[in-house]
């Protein structure tokens, strides 16, 4: 049987911690600003205390149709598409550490809060496209919802960047002893 230990720096190279991360805040910033220039503050989607019915229906009466437009049809995608990126730098977390010999838990620890922050917010921006979709009727459902999926991608995105830290030092650590 052939050990795969050989290999495992090929499967997940070593620069992969440090430029996993790095891309993840570059789209995660890349996508403010784009956001801030088109003049759509994502509110909802920052808002630790979470949001209800009226703060949504005051939130798109004051972006108006054509920033509503905007926000559901170029940010909305743009920011599920960095959710989806940070999900997957989360997975190949956990399979780089574990396949560097460290425990399933310690692997989860570093990178699960990445992988299912961004699981979380991708259902977050459905939540929050079918608000849009339906907007000026407001489903108290679908807002609470949202508001929720919010408010544990945002506890899971800080969770998974100290992970990120934690798996960078882990997986270089070998170099330095």
């Amino acid at each position: 049987m052939h050990d795969l230990a050989p290999f495992h720096a090929t499967l997940v190279p070593l620069a992969f911690f440090i430029w996993g991360p790095a891309l993840v805040m570059l789209l995660f910033w890349l996508v403010g600003a784009w956001a801030s220039r088109l003049r759509v503050p994502r509110l909802l989607e920052s808002d630790w205390n979470g949001f209800d019915r009226a703060d949504v229906e005051r939130l798109f009466a004051a972006y108006g149709e054509e920033r509503r437009a905007l926000y559901r049809h170029r940010i909305l995608p743009a920011d599920a598409a960095v959710a989806l990126t940070y999900a997957v730098v989360g997975g190949f977390t956990v399979a780089g550490l574990s396949m560097r010999g460290y425990p399933w838990w310690v692997a989860a620890l570093c990178g699960g809060g990445w992988l299912f922050g961004g699981l979380c917010d991708i259902v977050e921006n459905l939540a929050v496209a079918r608000l849009l979709d339906r907007y000026p009727q407001v489903d108290e459902g679908t807002v609470a919802l949202a508001s929720g999926f919010t408010r544990i991608k945002l506890v899971l995105f800080a969770l998974g960047l100290a992970g990120a830290l934690a798996a960078a030092w882990l997986a270089f650590r070998p170099l330095a002893a």
